[in-house]
């Protein structure tokens, strides 16, 4: 048999926690038979498996790219649409980006959800634009999708907030076929949009951050959550939508929250119960309230909301060459580094009868991001591996020694 190791690393993460490692061991090895055991990811959520939304959407980014438009990569507020052939709609959405980017550095990344009753540009438009007067104030490329005609998959309302589970499990019974096509449509289309935007766009993928207000405030929760590889933080406003059970927390423990809310609001006890939550169980959480209404509050919020998000840009820059440290099976005597600057990574193998490396670098949701054959020299391989985006990744090092091969299971945290 021949001796394999696994290497568990996160691309954007700079400070290592020893205590998280085990849990994040098991949610390598549970996501994957969750999603095999139930039908939702997320139990108030749709059914859609988020691998087969983002390969779709890519697929659809790629045929869509178009380098030679004269939109291409263009600068400023831009109202936009494409074609999404499930829904046999033109989806608008729209994307501002910033009027002094120089056309070539990579681009943080803000995604704007809405709340009901409004669409893509309704939130972007009020006061005197200060949303978008915002983003291009940071450096922020701001996307805002429509999200077809649904709340982006995640199906609590007012009625269960956060601590309240069995009015969730009420909700969820109410669900039909027609209600879940649309939130499916929905949560595809911001998928969509998030694809078409990385594709053309030179996107820091270790600085991209989701928010939204009420409706869309429940729609960072799902989407954050569902989809966690893409982002770096999280900022909901004023809108508990979810719940302790059901929901994959166990993997957002890097994740940075900024939750706000108005004194005013039907949901203050909601965001105050899952703020005393998270806390409790260690989240990395800022949270504020204003003195404001559910709709008065976003305007006072917002500047607290990017300048959130530009402080989380700052503490997350990769350093480059940064070891990965071993944990488990410590005689191995193998070690790794993650050159970022390079798109490489370096092992070092102390048996020099090993003459080569199969290795294979996927998510936590198992899904592919490279493979290939490595060639050992003295003990070490170098590996071509591309920048990898932001997220948690594993290593799979498939060792190849003519002398006694041993099966070996080296986790790995980075």
């Amino acid at each position: 048999m021949k001796p394999q190791t696994n290497f568990m690393f996160n691309t954007v993460r700079t400070t290592i926690f020893h205590s998280l490692l085990i849990p994040a061991i098991t949610i390598a090895v549970t996501q994957v038979f969750a999603q095999s055991d139930a039908h939702r990811m997320i139990s108030f959520g749709t059914t859609l498996d988020p691998q087969a939304v983002i390969s779709d959407a890519q697929l659809l980014a790629e045929s869509l790219c178009d380098p030679n438009s004269p939109q291409w990569q263009a600068k400023g507020d831009q109202h936009r649409r494409y074609y999404f052939k499930e829904a046999n709609a033109e989806e608008r959405y729209r994307v501002c980006v910033p009027e002094n980017w120089d056309g070539k550095s990579k681009l943080p990344l803000v995604m704007f959800l809405h709340g009901a009753g409004s669409d893509e540009s309704s939130y972007l438009d009020q006061n005197n634009k200060q949303m978008v007067r915002l983003a291009n104030e940071h450096g922020f490329l701001l996307v805002s999708p429509m999200g077809d005609k649904g709340a982006y998959g995640n199906f609590l309302r007012l009625s269960a907030p956060f601590g309240n589970e069995k009015g969730a499990a009420e909700l969820m019974a109410q669900v039909t076929p027609e209600s879940e096509r649309i939130n499916q449509l929905s949560e595809k289309d911001v998928i969509n949009v998030l694809e078409l935007v990385l594709h053309e766009y030179p996107i820091d993928r270790a600085s991209m951050f989701l928010t939204g207000h009420s409706m869309g405030s429940g729609g960072t929760w799902y989407i954050g959550g569902k989809y966690s590889d893409y982002w770096n933080a999280l900022a909901p406003m004023s809108g508990p939508f979810v719940q302790k059970s059901g929901y994959p927390w166990e993997s957002l423990h890097q994740i940075h929250f900024f939750v706000t809310e108005g004194i005013q609001t039907p949901s203050l006890n909601g965001s105050r119960a899952v703020r005393d939550w998270m806390i409790e169980q260690g989240f990395k959480l800022e949270y504020k309230e204003v003195n404001a209404d559910h709709g008065g509050m976003v305007s006072i919020v917002l500047p607290d909301v990017f300048e959130f998000f530009q402080q989380c840009c700052n503490i997350t820059k990769v350093k480059d060459s940064q070891p990965i440290n071993a944990f488990g099976n410590r005689n191995s005597g193998l070690s790794i580094k993650y050159h970022k600057s390079k798109g490489s990574i370096t092992v070092m193998i102390p048996d020099h009868n090993t003459s080569k490396l199969s290795v294979m670098i996927m998510d936590l949701n198992g899904r592919k991001h490279y493979s290939a054959i490595a060639r050992v020299i003295a003990g070490k391989a170098d590996i071509s591996c591309g920048s990898l985006p932001a997220g948690k990744f594993l290593i799979w090092v498939e060792q190849s020694a003519p002398l006694s091969p041993s099966h070996t299971l080296l986790p790995v945290l980075f």
